[in-house]
């Protein structure tokens, strides 16, 4: 997710337009990143040495990490270490923005840091966002570290770019009391735990989820549309409650519920984790021991 997470900061803050993202993301597949590109983003290299190890290439057949050890710029375990990152999503990103020319690695750092502190963000937490690994994103992304809350968001949000769209991302997740709504499929789990979960919309945005997951086309968020919802739901906390029956936690999962045409879920400090798709926003709400209701 960091591509489409930075990818839309950038976007948001003017440094790249929309259909350059969608240009840059679309060709990452067809990208292998540069070892001296990896070298200077992990500060074991200047520009500098970079651009003199590239220019010995192109006069010498011999690979960029030979020549960088023959120069005494990187050890051999360093090499290695750095092969291992190639195809890291961080670096690809970065990889297509220079070849592009939309921005250079300085201003690509620069655009980092601030977001970094905008996010409130420690150089772990970045060290997490820029892995790739989607368990470690999320839960930057969450109001609070509860195991459960972090198992099931992780499961949802993995669960989401496997089967409806890898394009999603998230922004911050939060707690509250109330949130206004027109639309949401919600199940319920009791047992060792009591857990509401499920997705909510405005408009009609979570059609984002019931066309794909369904095969269908629906033009509204009616019934049909949100037992599709609800459907997708019900895998997800399937898969919640597996995890946690392999853990001895006792779990039974209620039928879906559908609200059609609803104002506002009400609670004590239910969780709000927000997803975007196709320029849609949709909400991943998630109690858990409390209760909700929906008005």
């Amino acid at each position: 997710m960091f591509d489409q997470i930075f990818g839309n900061y950038l976007v948001k803050t003017g440094r790249i337009t929309k259909e350059q993202l969608s240009d840059v993301i679309e060709s990452e597949s067809k990208v292998r990143v540069k070892l001296g590109l990896i070298a200077v983003a992990e500060k074991l290299m200047t520009t500098e040495q970079a651009d003199e190890v590239n220019n010995l290439q192109a006069i010498r057949d011999r690979r960029f990490g030979d020549i960088a050890v023959e120069k005494g710029y990187l050890t051999e375990a360093q090499v290695g270490s750095l092969l291992k990152k190639q195809g890291n999503i961080y670096m690809i990103f970065v990889q297509n923005l220079i070849d592009k020319g939309l921005m250079t690695l300085e201003q690509v750092d620069e655009a980092l840091k601030i977001y970094q502190d905008q996010q409130g963000f420690t150089h772990s937490d970045m060290d997490d966002l820029v892995s790739g690994d989607v368990d470690r994103t999320v839960r930057l992304f969450l109001p609070s570290n509860t195991e459960l809350c972090d198992k099931h968001c992780g499961i949802a949000i993995r669960t989401f770019l496997r089967i409806i769209n890898s394009g999603a991302y998230v922004s911050k997740a939060y707690l509250t009391d109330t949130l206004k709504i027109d639309n949401f499929a919600m199940q319920q789990l009791t047992g060792d735990h009591n857990i509401y979960a499920g997705f909510a919309g405005i408009g009609n945005s979570l059609l984002t989820i019931a066309n794909p997951f369904a095969d269908e086309e629906f033009e509204t968020v009616d019934l049909d549309a949100l037992d599709a919802v609800g459907e997708f739901t019900n895998c997800i906390n399937g898969l919640f409650a597996s995890e946690l029956g392999n853990e001895g936690v006792d779990m039974d999962m209620l039928p879906p519920a559908f609200y059609e045409k609803a104002s506002r879920i009400t609670g004590n400090q239910f969780c709000v984790f927000p997803i975007h798709v196709e320029e849609q926003e949709i909400f991943f709400i998630l109690a858990i021991d409390s209760t909700i209701s929906v008005n």
